[in-house]
């Protein structure tokens, strides 16, 4: 080990296609007081991609010259004297398979990151990250798999920066636990087979097509009626099971709305005996997201939602709970890096903030649950030019003002399919019930069920039991709760779609049965 026991750490660059993300890595890591660390430039290659630059000043268009993107070229550093390392970071993709010490590398779809990027994008493909270390005999050892998210695959700019960028977030994990399983002598990783990589030179015919169409998707994305969010809900069938919504025969009903807003994340509370529907209301005049609530009557009538909280950034998933006597609220105020906790001074429609759990962190559908004499916390962070779809955290306090703390391994998980909350936790004789969105085809378009296997302050870990999906012409599924009430279990939903798209008649299939599917009819 290099200056006492700090590991040397040699990072590879390329010096004519130097990135922002890899920049950003460079920052890290060389702040750090665990490593030491030296830049060595790799010999000049041609360009991985022709007419990449061509294509991101394209949609730089839409973007904004002022936008910070991980795939901005940038200036790179100058080589630092070199020295033996104990691990090589691997930032160009392209290291011969036999080096002089274990590398740490990252690639996208089994390609080098641009490359299996910009596959990824252009050819509609779910990106997945790997993060291995490949030892001087080319044997490799798997670090993790990452499936992560992209919001806008209609821009090639942002959908790549937003996978380089967790890229760079999960080589900077993945060095972090190299240097812990070394400070324990363990083992770094798994062996693993390695894989023969797709062929580069398909990227490059997909790369040349992708300009001309892409202006023509653009156009054709603008002129068609986009497709919304809407509220559905029902009475469950007490013949049912309450966890297997695919086998309930009964029709949901619609939410109406007036065309110039639409509804979102439901929620739904017992109370008194009186129902109450809880949701995101996002009028498309301002822009920004309020919560407002209707009550479900006996006879099942259903008002006009009202606004009951509105602040200066955008409000959604209003997670409302019972505590000790008490109401309490979550909502959504990632617009503001922060998650707090409201209470309700006369519920359902007067409101205080009591508290805030979490500061300066941008943290999606933040969703509690009490457990084991402790409270636990599950959320999608945004990370630097990353999505906030893909990386779950998890928090634990002693008790639901705080101290809130991460568990000890953050992220918790990396999978665009499962990571993010769908809704509020459920507990079963079977175990503790997790909601969670599969944005893997875009985001919410189906939601699964998994049962939580291990919580507590050193790890987490869960299996998913179902997937539940739409036929189309609908288009996601996303949130999914639940309450029992005097009249039965209501349950409620949100899905994503066009107005015209809703139909008395319409199935709502939720578990690619057709069979047994579900049924939905306006209000």
């Amino acid at each position: 080990m290099a200056n006492g026991n700090k590991p040397h750490l040699e990072i590879v660059i390329d010096r004519s296609e130097f990135f922002r993300w890899q920049q950003h890595v460079i920052e890290v890591v060389t702040a750090s007081p665990d490593v030491v660390a030296t830049i060595v430039a790799a010999p000049e290659a041609p360009p991985t991609l022709p007419g990449l630059d061509l294509l991101f000043a394209f949609e730089r268009v839409f973007v904004g010259a002022d936008r910070d993107t991980a795939v901005d070229r940038v200036a790179p550093p100058e080589s630092t004297a070199a020295a033996t390392p104990d691990l090589i970071l691997d930032l160009t993709g392209r290291l011969p398979p036999q080096t002089r010490a274990p590398v740490l590398r990252a690639t996208c779809l089994g390609l080098p990151p641009l490359v299996g990027a910009i596959v990824a994008v252009l050819d509609d493909r779910s990106p997945t990250l790997e993060f291995e270390r490949v030892e001087p005999s080319g044997e490799v050892r798997h670090a993790t798999c990452w499936r992560v998210g992209v919001e806008d695959r209609h821009n090639t700019l942002l959908a790549v920066s937003q996978i380089l960028g967790r890229l760079a977030h999960g080589v900077l994990v993945a060095l972090d636990e190299h240097v812990r399983d070394a400070e324990r002598g363990g083992d770094p990783g798994v062996r693993a087979e390695r894989r023969a990589a797709p062929n580069g030179a398909a990227s490059l015919r997909l790369l040349t097509r992708a300009v001309a169409s892409r202006v023509l998707r653009r156009l054709e994305r603008r002129l068609r009626e986009p497709p919304d969010w809407r509220v559905i809900w029902r009475r469950r069938d007490p013949a049912t099971a309450p966890l297997a919504p695919e086998t309930d025969p009964t029709p949901f009903r619609l939410l109406p709305d007036d065309g110039r807003r639409f509804y979102a994340d439901p929620f739904v509370v017992s109370e008194a005996g009186r129902t109450w529907l809880f949701v995101e209301e996002f009028p498309y005049a301002t822009g920004r997201g309020v919560l407002s609530l209707a009550e479900i009557a006996p006879d099942e009538a259903i008002g006009t939602p009202r606004p009951f909280l509105e602040q200066g950034c955008h409000l959604s998933y209003p997670q409302i709970f019972a505590e000790a006597g008490t109401f309490w609220m979550i909502p959504e105020t990632s617009g503001r890096r922060t998650v707090e906790l409201w209470r309700a001074v006369a519920f359902p429609d007067r409101w205080e903030r009591h508290a805030v759990l979490l500061e300066d962190v941008d943290v999606g559908d933040a969703t509690v649950v009490r457990r084991d004499g402790r409270w636990w916390m599950f959320g999608c962070r945004r990370e630097r030019w990353c999505s906030s779809w893909d990386a779950l955290d998890v928090w634990q306090a002693p008790s639901l003002a705080g101290p809130w703390t991460p568990i000890a391994r953050s992220p918790a998980k990396v999978d665009v399919a499962s990571a993010r909350p769908a809704g509020a936790m459920i507990e079963t004789a079977a175990g503790l019930m997790r909601p969670v969105q599969d944005s893997s085809r875009g985001y919410g378009c189906g939601l699964a069920l998994a049962r939580v296997d291990r919580l507590d302050e050193t790890g987490f870990a869960e299996t998913i039991l179902q997937r539940f999906v739409t036929p189309p012409p609908l288009h996601g599924l996303h949130t999914w709760n639940r309450a029992a009430t005097p009249n039965g279990l209501v349950e409620v939903m949100d899905i994503f779609a066009r107005a015209r798209d809703f139909g008395a008649s319409r199935r709502l299939d939720l578990g690619g049965r057709p069979s047994t599917g579900v049924g939905f009819s306006k209000t």
